[in-house]
């Protein structure tokens, strides 16, 4: 069994909780040779199986903000049959003001070498009422920057395409329990 700092420490490409950590802004909290310091989701992926995190560093413990009325988050994915893993994973998280969207945040694992945001598709949803159309500009926009892989279980088209599909699940159901 691992943990959440663990499987943040790891940064696997294809694990679920970086995409998570990104949509919810976590913050990180560590402690080193150096003293203690807090790193935002949003710094903490660097590259494949590397982050932030200084040689001497341990995660002590993560900290994910409480939602409150108005807001939801989800995550979606496509999972290996054998392994579980992501091999396209979508976290949302909307904040909704009155019937607007007020925020957005959506993280993408499994797509690429690093989990990432994916401001773009943030900024298609942000201002507008989150109906049907608005999700799917989103969804369309979903997917830039991402530096995709593709292996013996999915082609790097195929993720492409996927990311697509799975952010708009995964911004639906966020409204949706946004909405109550």
């Amino acid at each position: 069994r691992g943990t959440i700092g663990g499987s943040l420490a790891h940064a696997d490409p294809a694990a679920d909780l970086p995409a998570v950590a990104l949509a919810l802004g976590a913050t990180i909290n560590v402690i080193g040779a150096s003293g203690a310091r807090s790193i935002a989701a949003d710094d903490m992926f660097v590259a494949m199986l590397t982050t932030a995190l200084s040689t001497d560093e341990v995660i002590t413990s993560v900290t994910f903000p409480i939602l409150g009325k108005g807001e939801g988050a989800a995550y979606a994915k496509l999972r290996h049959p054998a392994s579980r893993y992501a091999i396209v994973g979508v976290a949302a998280y909307v904040k909704l003001d009155g019937g607007t969207v007020a925020a957005c945040r959506i993280g993408v694992t499994g797509a690429g070498s690093v989990a990432v945001r994916q401001p773009a598709a943030e900024a298609a949803l942000v201002g507008t009422s989150g109906d049907d159309a608005a999700v799917a500009a989103a969804a369309n926009a979903a997917g830039d920057g991402v530096d995709y892989l593709g292996d013996i279980h999915a082609s790097a088209e195929y993720r492409q395409a996927m990311v697509k599909v799975y952010t708009r699940r995964a911004l639906t159901e966020a409204l949706h329990r946004a909405r109550g």
